[in-house]
C-alpha cells in the first residue's frame, strides 16, 4: 500500500496514525498483542477531485476494530470525537472535509465483536 501511495494520502494517512497514537485511550489497539482489543486498517483508496477553482482528490480509509463488545463500541464513539472537526495539518495540501461513514459490525461465537468503519475525506491542494 505504502509504495502506491501519493503525497495527500500519506500526509493524511500520517496525521491519522499520529492523532490515534496520541491519544492515550488506544494505548494497546495497534500493537495485535495477545486477547487485547486491535484495530487494523484495511485499505485506503484516494481518487482525483476537482471543482472550477480547486483541485485535490477524495479519500476512503478502512479501518476494522475488533475486541468487546464495550471496548470497540467506547473506540469508536472516541474515533468519532477525534475526527469530527480534526486539526490535521497536511504540508501542502488543505484537508476540506473529513468524516466517519458507513459502519458495520459483527459479533462473533466468542462474544467478541469486530467493526468496519469507513473514513471519508476530501483534501485540496494549496
Amino acid at each position: 500500500m505504502r509504495g502506491m501511495m501519493r503525497g495527500a494520502q500519506v500526509c493524511l494517512l500520517r496525521a491519522i496514525r499520529q492523532a490515534i497514537g496520541a491519544d492515550g485511550w488506544f494505548d494497546g489497539w495497534t500493537a495485535g498483542v495477545g486477547d487485547g482489543p486491535s484495530m487494523v486498517i484495511e485499505g485506503f483508496d484516494s481518487s482525483p477531485w476537482a471543482s472550477l477553482t480547486f483541485v485535490g482528490e477524495r479519500h476512503s480509509l478502512h479501518i476494522r476494530l475488533f475486541g468487546t463488545a464495550t471496548a470497540v463500541e467506547g473506540a469508536y464513539d472516541r474515533l468519532r470525537a477525534l475526527f469530527t472537526e480534526p486539526d490535521i495539518n497536511l504540508p501542502g495540501h488543505v484537508l476540506a472535509e473529513m468524516q466517519l461513514m458507513d459502519s458495520s459490525g459483527e459479533i462473533h461465537p466468542d462474544g467478541r465483536m469486530s467493526l468496519a468503519i469507513q473514513f471519508e475525506a476530501l483534501t485540496i491542494e494549496e
